[in-house]
């Protein structure tokens, strides 16, 4: 038998009426059901839980306090997620052992669901009989008589609270009903409380986490400590399985993967084609950020590769780009192995954090730039001083021993062998100073003939190092080349020979330069000791590095190739548009 009570909602006309305010809600309610006795009980109570922070405390008194009051054998309460499925069940009258035994909480059926979808209360004399019960796992009490009455915060049905089997009676009372829709209220109360102070919290660990990245960012401490930092807090504050952070190449097709937490597959090696990339490359394309709330089945994922995601086993995840004032400069990425409920705020945080690595970045390249431009007047200063001073003694040494040689006489054979050596040192001192003047000489800010540049470059290095420097450059091209293109290629080729003078060992260089089918090309190879192009520990990789930033910023794509023991071959090919 199902029984309705004209529940606290019949009074609120007369607490409407009551202007002078002498009673509250709680007093008209349970005043003419309830004892002194009871009354200043559930007052001590309700004080009790106002002084509590912990919500898993606050619940569980509440369910103890409706078991004992209304005499009920069992008691529990449930709270529903944000996703609609029980994510607290809170028990009173069964002990840790019966509840490890009855196993998994309740999914939200039968009865139960018939709580959390209509909102309304529900008193039954007989569980068993009502056609919408499903039953009790193995293992669960027998229950008979039910009240249940649903937790309501606003228009939102949060969860719900029963109590079963009335000892002592058949069937639960109206003012047993009275006081379940008290305690109920209490903990939507409760409830709402926590997701307030949750909130709060979760936006004060935000507003941290972005005050102190941005406080490193000023500082201007190493960046690969700010990309860890990023990664690390990303991951944390998102609650995520996994998070990345790829930077692209100066070629702009490819990832570097440079810092990340939680991988463990082998998208940790370094290099990635932008194209295996789909969540990234998503990301990329549009700018902001992208939330893929389940990886198997957004459309936007089909057709395209996500080798992060598969790899890794991701199911949600979001992306956005790293944006400097040039273009993207690469994408952070968190993701989770499982579904997760993703947020547009989780999303806006993410990109915050991005926004300000990328800040982190171009201050980096920055600050490269300006220790780059003291480095090179600083050059300057010292090679004319070596020049013009060092070199010119030394020479004169050299004459003096040379007629100091030619004053002995024939007999003396052996001091002119040991001042023809002296000589010969001397002439090797000379030409290493060269071959550092060379290093050191400034950059060129003019290139109006870049065949001609080129060829006094080859000829300077042949020069200083006696190494064998071929070249073969196309002449004229036409006015194909804007002047910060067949600057950059001038620069590259500088620092390719450069290179090849300092660390490669090499017995012969060849230099190309030519124009086909709206592109110039520029090749640069030698027969040295090669290198690995993975391998940072490599002599060439601060140049390596120099040419291909120079070669992105005119549009370039360049490609090192190099092996151990084989030599290394620079190309640079720059895209044109004749008549431009």
């Amino acid at each position: 038998m199902v029984q309705k009570s004209r529940g606290a909602w019949a009074v609120w006309p007369q607490i409407r009426r009551n202007r002078a305010g002498r009673y509250n809600f709680f007093a008209m309610v349970v005043g003419d059901v309830y004892s002194l006795a009871e009354l200043r009980e559930l007052t001590a109570a309700g004080l009790s839980l106002t002084s509590e922070m912990s919500l898993d405390v606050i619940l569980q008194r509440l369910v103890d306090l409706a078991r004992e009051q209304s005499h009920a054998r069992y008691g529990a309460l449930s709270v529903l997620g944000p996703r609609g499925e029980v994510e607290r069940f809170v028990t009173s009258g069964v002990t840790d052992k019966e509840r490890g035994r009855i196993g998994d909480i309740p999914r939200g059926r039968g009865l139960l669901a018939v709580l959390l979808k209509e909102g309304s209360s529900l008193r039954l004399n007989d569980i068993g009989s009502d056609p919408r019960a499903v039953g009790f796992p193995p293992h669960h009490p027998r229950m008979k008589s039910l009240l249940g009455v649903p937790v309501v915060v606003g228009d939102r049905i949060i969860g719900n609270l029963y109590l079963t089997d009335k000892e002592g009676a058949e069937a639960f009372a109206d003012r047993d009903e009275e006081l379940v829709r008290l305690l109920a209220t209490q903990a939507a109360v409760a409830v709402r409380n926590a997701e307030l102070y949750a909130g709060e919290r979760r936006r004060t660990e935000e507003w941290k986490a972005l005050f102190e990245l941005s406080r490193e960012v000023s500082a201007s401490p190493r960046l690969r400590d700010i990309l860890d930092s990023t990664v690390s807090r990303a991951r944390l504050l998102l609650g995520a399985d996994v998070a990345a952070l790829m930077l692209l190449e100066s070629d702009g097709e490819s990832f570097r993967m440079t810092a990340y937490e939680g991988l463990r597959g082998k998208a940790r090696k370094r290099r990635h084609p932008v194209s295996d990339h789909g969540l990234q490359r998503l990301a990329l394309e549009s700018g902001g950020p992208v939330l893929v709330r389940d990886c198997r089945s957004d459309p936007r994922l089909r057709g395209r590769r996500a080798r992060l995601v598969e790899e890794e086993g991701l199911v949600s995840a979001i992306a956005v780009p790293l944006m400097g004032k040039e273009g993207a400069l690469g994408t952070l990425c968190v993701g989770n192995r499982a579904a997760v409920e993703l947020t547009e705020r989780q999303a806006e945080l993410l990109e915050a954090f991005a926004n300000w690595t990328a800040v982190a970045i171009e201050a980096s390249q920055l600050y490269d730039k300006l220790e780059g431009l003291a480095r090179l007047e600083e050059r300057e200063r010292i090679g004319m001083d070596l020049h013009d001073g060092v070199i010119q003694s030394i020479y004169a040494v050299g004459l003096h021993l040379e007629h100091s040689a030619e004053s002995l006489p024939d007999t003396a054979q052996g001091a002119k062998r040991e001042i023809e050596s002296a000589i010969d040192d001397l002439n090797d001192v000379i030409k290493d100073i060269r071959s550092y003047i060379f290093d050191l000489r400034p950059r060129m800010s003019q290139v109006p003939d870049l065949p001609h540049a080129i060829e006094l470059l080859v000829e300077d290095t042949r020069v200083n190092t006696l190494m064998n420097v071929q070249a073969k450059l196309e002449q004229p091209l036409n006015g194909a080349l804007s002047e910060a293109q067949a600057l950059a290629l001038f620069h590259i080729a500088q620092e390719a020979l450069a290179n090849i003078s300092k660390h490669s060992r090499a017995s012969r260089a060849f230099v190309r330069l030519s124009s086909r089918a709206g592109h110039v090309k520029l090749a640069i190879r030698d027969n040295g000791v090669g290198f690995e192009p993975g391998d940072d520990s490599s002599g060439e990789k601060h140049g390596l590095r120099n040419m291909r930033d120079r070669a992105r910023s005119v549009g370039a794509s360049l490609v090192c190739e190099s092996t151990p023991g084989r030599g290394t071959r620079v190309t640079v090919d720059v895209p044109i548009r004749r008549g431009e």
